[in-house]
């Protein structure tokens, strides 16, 4: 603090009349005493420790103990801080798995050779999602529009406004907390940043300056002020010169605040040529009597900022989160305005509920204020805590910095957490504490896609997010309404237990095969798509003879899709992919395509906790997929965690029902934990219409009988499973083994006392004394010996029929 402005001094800010209390603030205009103006800084040197002057162009503030200026608010940057294990450390385990747990994408490899800024091009294959919300899957009730008029605020609203809010109501804006609050002797302050969010907040409002019937720039009639925000009053007017239409005035907060002037240049330049339907529409930049003011489109509606506000009250004042569904409606429904953005070179840099207007059957993103172009290093930076990416202070926004504040948005509104500050700043609470987390394991992983530490591991286009995001809410709404959702994957085909079955009569359904997991899609724009999809059909060995011959005679170019084609060639082939594996990894460490190949190497040779990891990478990377909840679900069965095995197949089968392969998993998983009701139910997700419904009856049929279990089937159990044996339609060989297998259990059953005989019973028409059963025994023995051809085979059967029989004295 100067010598010149000691307490009791006249305020230093320009057109004020106060003076500096002894609290060393003013006592009308709330400005702190502080040293005289630093010297401007590039935007994102590194600014000064606490204590020292702040390093923002054009502000006399200086840095407080809690790391932000007491003047502008702005965060004083420190070394970068990893926030990887916070981010990692959430994870706990959803539904306690032992395998296959959710973490953070990214690793320390990729974090120690570069810096914070990204330097991903964003993917070629990310589709497209239809613009209406709810993209299909759910229907939002349209929020209505409203009256315009009835938004103009009465002049006691006015008055309330501009005069000096008591303390007991004074509320930070952003996250409700107290402010300006009165301390100890010390007053509460009128003006200043809230501690916990760092906010601005003013409850010392100047009065409007437009009134009812000012015409702006010969066009815009002033009808009066709808709202008081951040940057100044809002006026509602209309644009006489276009048919009366509905306008919004926003003018300058201070004039001279050199960041709120460089904002409205921002908008000036930048949102004139912005044109999309989901965002606001900037008309025009007016003066009036020496002022400046936006002209945009009125949007009616509501923030989703004040839905959860509407709810919180209903609720009685306590949290009460956005229906998950529909919160996922609303980001998806606002992706498509950022990924237009992204193509202009514009970041939106501010995205929070408060920012999204719902309208009708539509969003709406407002409040242009931050927006900026990407590579614009001398533009003031806005942004709020809690949503922004922790790099923007030092590095800047970018794309990826502007699709996490669209995941912590999303949090946002379907948790409740505290994220302006704390352990949550920059992470999100873990499945072990939150339960909607337990609950949807890929929106858990969405969302740590999409806020991961480093930007080169989150979604690098709004495309790519909303594709998975969808993909998510599908599976959401799926499970919910207990009604699939099947739907066509841009980057994997679909199940192939059917196909296997076909065309392997050595292939059965009794055990996982890594085989039927879907493929990975060739990306029809590389340069030799045409030449791999012509051949995808063809056995490994072939592939690979032909891919090489193909290369050395330059028939393709040798491509990554080409080099992830011979890969999988060699899995097939059985021979060593992890060279290759390693190069392709060395090239491009963020193409997960390499986890999801290093994961069937390691389900190929047995080794499947470490499959199970990478197929978890895969399942992150790619959240709204089902391939890899597959694939996590086959390796855990394989490693014996039947629990975790189970429910994921069974979401697999919820989401999708052309999924076979996972309801046979879901009811070995079932049979292995002792749940054979649980297991032949899963064997009904198999419609009668599915190639592998035979298959599906078979694997029934044991299971009712407790085919190589311990534990003894039921009477009801075995009458079911014969039952079952005599509807289906096959071969006499494979009746009568499945016959036998059922009456070989029902006396073991028998001996055990746990069949007692009953007149009522009978098993392929035969009673179920000890007696009956061998003698049935018997007869399906030896028939299964007559229609065997292997003399080896025949003799054992008929040895066993002869074993079996009663005892008798000829």
């Amino acid at each position: 603090m100067s010598s010149q402005q000691s307490s009791g001094t006249s305020c230093s800010r320009a057109g004020c009349v106060g003076a500096f209390a002894a609290d060393g603030y003013c006592d009308t205009c709330g400005t702190k005493q502080v040293t005289a103006a630093s010297a401007s800084r590039p935007p994102f040197a590194a600014a000064a420790a606490s204590g020292g002057s702040c390093t923002r162009s054009g502000c006399v503030g200086s840095f407080a103990s809690d790391g932000y200026c007491d003047t502008c608010g702005l965060k004083a940057a420190g070394p970068a801080a990893s926030h990887g294990g916070s981010q990692a450390s959430m994870g706990g385990t959803i539904g306690a798995p032992s395998i296959a747990a959710a973490v953070a994408p990214g690793t320390s490899a990729r974090l120690s050779s570069r810096g914070m800024t990204s330097r991903r091009s964003a993917p070629v294959r990310t589709g497209s999602v239809r613009g209406q919300l709810g993209v299909g899957l759910i229907e939002l009730k349209p929020t209505p529009a409203g009256d315009p008029a009835a938004a103009v605020m009465s002049q006691a609203k006015i008055a309330e406004t501009v005069e000096a809010t008591p303390e007991e109501e004074r509320f930070c804006r952003s996250c409700d907390r107290e402010v300006g609050r009165a301390s100890g002797d010390k007053p509460g302050r009128i003006k200043g940043f809230c501690s916990n969010c760092r906010t601005q907040f003013d409850f010392a409002t100047n009065a409007p300056v437009l009134v009812e019937g000012d015409l702006v720039a010969g066009q815009y009639e002033v009808l009066g002020p709808i709202a008081h925000g951040g940057m100044g009053w809002i006026y509602l007017g209309r644009d006489k010169a276009v048919s009366d239409r509905w306008v919004v005035l926003k003018g300058l907060l201070n004039s001279e605040d050199p960041d709120a002037a460089l904002a409205a240049v921002a908008e000036r330049q930048f949102l004139a040529q912005i044109e999309h339907a989901n965002i606001v529409n900037i008309y025009n930049f007016a003066t009036h009597a020496g002022a400046g003011y936006i002209v945009m489109e009125y949007v009616g509606g509501e923030s989703l900022n004040q839905k959860l506000k509407t709810r919180r009250k209903a609720n009685g004042g306590s949290p009460d989160p956005l229906p998950v569904a529909e919160a996922i409606a609303y980001i998806i429904g606002v992706l498509p305005a950022f990924g237009y953005l992204h193509s202009l070179g514009v970041v939106y840099n501010d995205l929070k509920p408060a920012n999204i207007m719902a309208v009708g059957s539509d969003v709406k993103l407002i409040d242009v204020g931050a927006v900026m172009q990407a590579d614009d290093i001398d533009a003031a930076i806005f942004g709020t805590q809690g949503f922004q990416a922790p790099e923007v202070a030092a590095a800047g926004p970018s794309v990826a910095s502007d699709l996490y504040t669209v995941g912590r948005t999303l949090a946002v509104m379907i948790l409740n957490f505290v994220f302006h500050s704390g352990t949550y700043q920059y992470a999100l609470p873990g499945p072990d504490t939150e339960p909607l987390f337990a609950q949807w394991e890929s929106l858990y992983r969405f969302l740590l896609k999409s806020t991961a530490p480093h930007p080169d591991d989150r979604f690098q286009s709004a495309a790519e997010m909303a594709v998975q995001l969808t993909g998510v809410l599908r599976e959401i709404v799926a499970v919910t309404d207990r009604t699939p959702r099947a739907t066509r994957s841009l980057v994997f085909g679909g199940d192939r237990l059917t196909a296997l079955l076909l065309d392997d009569e050595s292939m059965d359904v009794d055990a996982a095969d890594w085989r039927a997991l879907p493929r990975l899609r060739v990306d029809v724009g590389d340069a030799s798509a045409g030449y791999l999809q012509d051949i995808d059909e063809l056995d490994g060995s072939q592939v690979i003879s032909l891919v090489r011959q193909g290369v050395s005679d330059h028939q393709i170019t040798d491509t990554r899709e080409v080099q992830l084609r011979l890969v999988r060639a060699l899995l097939e082939a059985r021979s060593p992919v992890a060279t290759s594996l390693d190069r392709l990894a060395a090239s491009d460490p963020w193409d997960w395509r390499v986890d999801w190949y290093r994961g069937l190497d390691r389900l190929i040779e047995g080794d499947a906790v470490a499959a199970a990891d990478h197929f978890s990478r895969v399942w992150t990377e790619v959240p709204g997929e089902l391939a890899p909840v597959l694939a996590v679900a086959s390796a855990a069965e394989q490693a014996g965690e039947h629990p975790r095995a189970a429910r994921l197949y069974e979401l697999v089968v919820s989401v999708d029902a052309t999924y076979v392969s996972a309801a046979f998993g879901l009811a070995r998983s079932r049979a292995a934990m002792g749940d054979r009701p649980g297991a032949v139910e899963a064997y009904r997700n198999i419609p009668s219409s599915s190639a592998t419904y035979q298959d599906a009856q078979v694997a029934t049929a044991r299971t009712l009988a407790a085919v190589g279990s311990d534990t003894m089937p039921a009477p009801a159990e075995l009458a079911a499973a014969a039952a079952a044996v005599e509807r289906l339609q096959i071969d006499a060989a494979e009746r009568a083994q499945l016959t036998a297998e059922i009456l070989e259990r029902a006396l073991a059953a028998s001996q055990a006392g746990q069949l007692p005989p009953t007149a009522d019973m009978t098993l392929f028409e035969r009673p179920v004394d000890e007696r009956e059963l061998r003698l049935a025994l018997e007869d399906t023995y030896r028939e299964r010996a007559r229609l065997v051809s292997d003399i080896s085979t025949r003799v054992a059967l008929v040895d066993r029929a002869n074993a079996i029989r009663p005892k008798t004295l000829l």
